[in-house]
């Protein structure tokens, strides 16, 4: 599978052209990953996020409890896009992988140079947060009403 159908296949990416996905990819550089190698460590800064082109990668909380896998085609370290660049999890590979990074300097120089492809990023991650929230909303709820049981039956 090529670099640019697993850029295509991220949600971030929905409705960029080819020839815009690939004017992004030429600011990106491949960083290949062994097995137990860490991207990001809870608190470091860092201006990057990352796409994973192979291989796949474990997210820790900061209380080193995994709470998520991320594999070919997965986004993580999207929060630097809102300027947050001090990293609140820990990814580590869990195989051999290879991750595109970009650059937050990179996708905001876009803003001059191509605003219909910054308006689309910007866009994309608006609804992928969007749908984040929806999914942690959830699970809130869900706990909430387990606690309600465990109160009850207790």
């Amino acid at each position: 599978m090529s670099v640019l159908s697993i850029v295509k296949g991220c949600p971030l990416f929905f409705d960029l052209y080819d020839n815009e996905i690939m004017t992004i990819c030429e600011h990106c550089k491949v960083l290949t990953l062994k097995p137990g190698d860490y991207v990001f460590k809870h608190g470091d800064i860092g201006e990057e996020l990352f796409l994973i082109l192979n291989g796949s990668a474990k997210v820790f909380n900061t209380d080193e409890k995994e709470i998520a896998r991320c594999k070919k085609g997965d986004l993580f370290g999207e929060m630097v896009l809102l300027k947050e660049n001090v990293r609140y999890g820990t990814v580590q590979s869990d195989n051999y992988t290879d991750v595109l990074v970009m650059n937050y300097s990179d996708i905001f120089g876009l803003y001059k140079t191509n605003p219909r492809i910054f308006s689309l990023l910007i866009l994309n991650l608006s609804r992928l947060l969007a749908g984040r929230l929806q999914g942690a909303g959830k699970r809130i709820s869900t706990l909430i009403m387990e606690m309600e049981e465990i109160k009850k039956a207790a």
